[in-house]
């Protein structure tokens, strides 16, 4: 299958990546904003793709593997170079990661902010509180003042970068793909963990590409079945490559380091630019929140946006947000007509060799 590359070269931006003042986050529902505003580059910790070795003497094996990857790397000193990491209170996981990274990497500056599973008034009224204790805690530590001309200049930036990623999602629902889906997921991946100055002139740049292509008519038609994927954390996109090489074309993705961090802006008129934070944070369609049928028309209209012929759901094992939805979305698509394969892994770095077979069978299926 062949494609348009050549859009997405993560190794030159990478080039001028440095480490200084950096603040780590672990959940989609940590406001980037905030970090900007506190004068740190967010990064978001994707795991150490090391074996949990120290992390079982702090945490049991049975736990979330992002979990246990995420405090390996923390044990080992891979995020030494962090100023601080923020960890939601998504999961029970979650939420021992907070005392095991604070008990076993004890220089590190660990912030905790805790999430409510519901968006409505209540939610958000204590979203709005939690968010503000953040903000008070990273004043306190880093001696900065987070003023509200701070955080609408941060979200003005952070929407941007959210606004070019999604013309560039949009790209993806032709059959005239100028990038894979792999390099896709790379991109957002590295948006994440870079300062955004230096993320928006490259994303500028890779759509002034591709739409320098569209214009010169030099763009590659794909074939190849569409496919969605979606669940778990991903923090390597090794399993969307296999997919790919086997001939299908991974065109929009529901994962938190996929369109899920693009899916809402966060509105930019409002006086108070804690609350527009705790709105659009809140309210990210994510499998842990409660509102059930909310989420599943954001994946139905997804799935018909971008003409999907069938759905990869991947889960981690321990991973009881995802293994708890699967059963649910498992139905609501195949009502509506969507032939869907269920992949469960160790860690999002499997031994792809063990599933290829089921996922090119899948594939084939779709032809």
């Amino acid at each position: 299958m062949e494609k348009q590359r050549g859009f997405f070269d993560i190794d030159e931006v990478n080039s001028s990546a440095g480490t200084d003042g950096r603040i780590g986050f672990l959940s989609i529902n940590v406001p980037e904003e905030l970090i900007i505003a506190a004068g740190r580059t967010p990064f978001r910790v994707c795991g150490s793709e090391k074996p949990a070795k120290l992390a079982n003497a702090y945490l049991p094996k049975t736990f979330d593997p992002y979990v246990l990857d995420s405090l390996e790397g923390a044990l080992d000193g891979t995020y030494s170079f962090l100023d601080g990491v923020i960890i939601a209170n998504i999961s029970d996981g979650h939420r021992r990661l907070y005392d095991a990274w604070r008990t076993g990497a004890p220089s590190a500056k660990v912030f905790f902010l805790d999430i409510p599973k519901s968006s409505d008034a209540l939610g958000l009224k204590a979203f709005n509180l939690f968010l503000s204790h953040l903000k008070r805690d990273l004043e306190k530590t880093f001696g900065v003042e987070i003023t509200d001309e701070k955080l609408k200049e941060a979200i003005h930036i952070c929407n941007t970068t959210r606004t070019l990623l999604t013309k560039l999602s949009e790209k993806r629902k032709s059959n005239s793909i100028p990038f894979t889906g792999k390099e896709f997921f790379e991109m957002t991946k590295w948006c994440q963990s870079n300062d955004k100055q230096t993320v928006n002139r490259a994303l500028k740049g890779f759509l002034e590409k591709c739409e320098k292509v569209e214009s010169n008519g030099s763009q590659v038609t794909t074939d190849g079945p569409r496919i969605m994927i979606m669940g778990s954390f991903m923090g390597s996109s090794s399993f969307i490559g296999l997919i790919e090489s086997l001939g299908a074309n991974v065109v929009c993705e529901d994962l938190c380091l996929g369109m899920q961090y693009l899916s809402t802006e966060v509105d930019e008129k409002p006086d108070n630019p804690v609350e527009a934070l705790a709105q659009r944070y809140l309210t990210i369609p994510t499998a842990r929140m409660v509102d059930t049928e909310a989420r599943w028309n954001y994946l139905l209209n997804m799935t018909e946006e971008y003409s999907i012929d069938g759905i990869v759901y991947f889960a981690l094992k321990f991973d009881d947000t995802h293994l708890f939805e699967y059963p649910y979305i498992k139905n609501k698509f195949q009502k509506e007509g969507y032939p869907l394969l269920f992949i469960e892994a160790e860690n999002f770095v499997t031994n792809l060799g063990q599933i290829e077979t089921r996922v090119q069978a899948f594939t084939e299926m779709l032809v």
